[in-house]
């Protein structure tokens, strides 16, 4: 009786692997080797030409003692699998020809380690729920996976993964690999963070962004900073490349023991501002990415710190940056953020505040005055409200964004001039921290060529109205045109 081979599909590789292209007959050259995010001791990867109930491809664990990059084709020897609760969850495999895995027929048959680190990556429900199927009934599933795939393409239907950072089944957490092909490369990565990154992560990307390259940071000493008395203390964090920007998101506070969750650091740039990426290694110890985003009248410089072996990842970032670059397509033509039209503004509301008369007052003051401030066909996208007893200021301000500048505006029945007026157009590299400790809205003002930080904090409480000023923000730098492109 023969075993049952099938031929995989790798789409997550454990262990480090070699990327090689060729570059004469019969000659590869090594490209880069690459580093998972979280290594495993076996690969994981998909049975093509198969098509479950939910959509996808059976996927497949591989074990082994090398790795495979991805989309590589591997003939392996079918073991068995894992089923919970009657549904298929994935096929376990090794290499065929092998003499290493001659003796290996079943689940059973695997050291206990190796037991013990599938049963953590595929999270079953509980571990009753979970059934071990031998080698005749895993090919059961493999037949009638076959089969959906035929009949799916019959009618003119192919199976594609959804491009997004949240889950397809939004009923069901994603849980180690056993979900793997719902996301894409990128989107798995996020997967793979620490559960309070990913809640940073999942709280503050748009729902219309779609994530094309994730690397991760974890805790690290600076080594820009030679001195060791000197060395800043980077937290852990994760550079982030979507359909619409750069985003450095970086834990303000490490998680401690309480498991608070104290809040984050988002620094960014609009793609349609990217003019220069640039990587610097620092060493032998970590590896600087610099990117520089542009405003009307000078630019300003996004570094990025860290750890060597992140070098690869980092580098791979760097090709899907240099996309985005005046030089290979036109920043006018460049629309990657979605401004939706102008909208009631919402009331202005102070969460520390017991008397609604008091600021429904406030509310109808500053609405009465907007219009005063505003040039003809600017539109206020969103505002947010200092009450008085925010840093002892004494009378209440308001934070304006419209699709042309950010304002400030003190209490109109002061009669006081703006406290703050700047064109979109100066500004380079906008900040958001939403934090228990502290928080804060920042970007880079660009003025004759020099840049300089200014920072807004604003009450922890009112963080919903002040992150809708920080999104408007960020949406209308994207989509307004620089003078010099204007007739581009």
């Amino acid at each position: 009786m023969s075993e049952p081979a099938i031929d995989i599909e790798i789409t997550q590789p454990g262990r480090a692997t070699g990327l090689y292209i060729p570059i004469e007959y019969d000659v590869l050259r090594l490209e880069k080797v690459l580093y998972p995010d979280a290594p495993r001791p076996f690969d994981v990867g998909i049975l093509p030409k198969t098509l479950t109930e939910q959509g996808s491809p059976l996927r497949v664990i591989l074990l082994g003692d090398i790795s495979h990059p991805p989309k590589t084709q591997v003939p392996a020897r079918l073991l068995g699998g894992f089923s919970a609760n009657g549904a298929a969850v994935c096929l376990l495999a090794v290499p065929a020809g092998v003499d290493q895995f001659a003796g290996l027929n079943s689940f059973a048959d695997l050291p206990d380690f190796l037991r013990a680190e599938l049963l953590r990556c595929l999270e079953p429900p509980a571990a009753s729920e979970l059934q071990w199927l031998d080698a005749a009934e895993a090919q059961t599933w493999i037949k009638q996976a076959a089969q959906k795939y035929r009949l799916a393409k019959a009618k003119g239907y192919q199976p594609v993964g959804q491009p997004a950072w949240r889950s397809v089944d939004t009923a069901a957490r994603p849980s180690g690999y056993t979900e793997v092909e719902h996301y894409t490369a990128a989107e798995y990565t996020f997967h793979q963070l620490p559960g309070h990154v990913q809640r940073y992560v999942g709280e503050y990307l748009a729902d219309d962004e779609r994530i094309l390259y994730a690397v991760r940071r974890q805790a690290m000493h600076s080594q820009r900073r030679r001195s060791w008395l000197d060395r800043e203390k980077l937290n852990e964090g994760v550079l982030i490349l979507t359909t619409q920007r750069l985003i450095q998101l970086v834990e303000l506070v490490p998680l401690g023991d309480s498991g608070v969750r104290y809040g984050f650091l988002a620094r960014l740039g609009a793609l349609e501002r990217l003019v220069d990426v640039q990587v610097e290694t620092l060493g032998d110890a970590a590896i600087l990415l610099k990117t520089a985003w542009e405003a009307e009248d000078g630019l300003a410089w996004l570094t990025w710190e860290s750890q060597f072996y992140t070098r690869s990842a980092v580098l791979e970032l760097v090709s899907f940056l240099e996309r985005f670059l005046p030089k290979n397509i036109p920043p006018a033509a460049l629309r990657r953020s979605f401004l939706p039209a102008p909208s009631d503004l919402p009331p202005l509301s102070d969460p520390a505040s017991n008397d609604p008369a008091l600021v429904w007052a406030v509310h109808q003051r500053f609405t009465q005055a907007l219009p005063g401030h505003l040039a003809p066909n600017e539109a206020v996208h969103a505002w947010a409200l200092w009450p008085a007893w925010y840093e002892n200021k004494g009378y209440p301000q308001v934070l304006v964004v419209t699709d042309r500048r950010v304002l400030i505006l003190p209490d109109p029945a002061l009669r006081l001039p703006c406290s703050l007026d700047i064109r979109l157009a100066q500004l380079a590299i906008p900040e958001y921290a939403g934090s228990i400790l502290r928080s804060h809205i920042g970007f880079d003002l660009v003025e004759s060529g020099k840049a300089r930080r200014v920072q807004l904090s604003f009450p922890y409480p009112a963080v919903g109205a002040f992150r809708r000023c920080f999104e408007a923000l960020r949406r209308c730098m994207a989509v307004l045109p620089l003078s010099r492109y204007a007739k581009v």
